[in-house]
């Protein structure tokens, strides 16, 4: 009777043991039982790169030109392991996400250079405390307007003012477009952009990649 009780006894142990290796595994891995999520009214999201607790309001994921698990609030932007919320709604059934509504300073002689993303159309909105130039080109006519920093003839489209918005198209099928802001004085310049990226691919190459 005493070597069975002890071999029952053991045989306990190494399945509690196994028990609490699984309940570990699972917590630590927030697949089952308790996480940090249910304590502050998230939920649980697991990709590639881990698991995130994510607010109730929703979230979408963009992976790959996908939208993944669609709510109407947010977008979840996902690089190195660094995940941030971005404001996201659609325009035509087709996505339209904010990448650019942090207040900006200008130095006086400076510019600021962005870059246009295909597949997408760009809507441009901005108001700054002096006038300034907004100025889309191809990448062969910034070249010429780093050197030269002549305007003319140097641009697909521009926009003159201290209040600006404008919708660039010409990129939906070509990645061959960039722009930047300059203060037309030359002065420094306070910007509080509102810059949004439809979501919009051509079938054929477009712009300047047509030709």
């Amino acid at each position: 009777m005493k070597k069975r009780s002890a071999l029952t006894n053991a045989l306990m142990i190494v399945f509690l043991i196994i028990i609490l290796i699984a309940i570990f595994y699972a917590f630590k891995t927030h697949i089952v039982l308790f996480n940090s999520c249910y304590f502050s009214n998230e939920t649980l999201a697991v990709n590639g790169s881990g698991p995130f607790c994510l607010s109730n309001n929703g979230v979408n994921i963009i992976i790959n030109q996908s939208i993944l698990s669609y709510y109407p609030n947010s977008t979840l932007a996902i690089h190195n392991q660094n995940v941030s919320a971005l404001p996201f709604s659609f325009l035509d059934n087709k996505p339209l996400i904010t990448v650019w509504n942090e207040p900006t300073v200008l130095s006086a002689d400076s510019y600021s250079f962005l870059t246009i993303p295909d597949t997408f159309k760009v809507h441009m909105v901005y108001n700054a405390s002096v006038s300034t130039n907004f100025i889309v080109m191809t990448n062969q006519q910034y070249i010429e307007w780093v050197t030269t920093k002549n305007i003319n003839n140097n641009y697909v489209a521009i926009q003159t003012g201290k209040n600006i918005s404008l919708w660039f198209n010409e990129s939906t099928g070509c990645a061959g477009y960039v722009a930047v802001i300059e203060s037309v004085s030359g002065n420094a310049v306070s910007i509080s952009p509102d810059e949004k990226i439809l979501y919009d691919p051509a079938n054929s190459p477009t712009g300047a990649c047509a030709g």
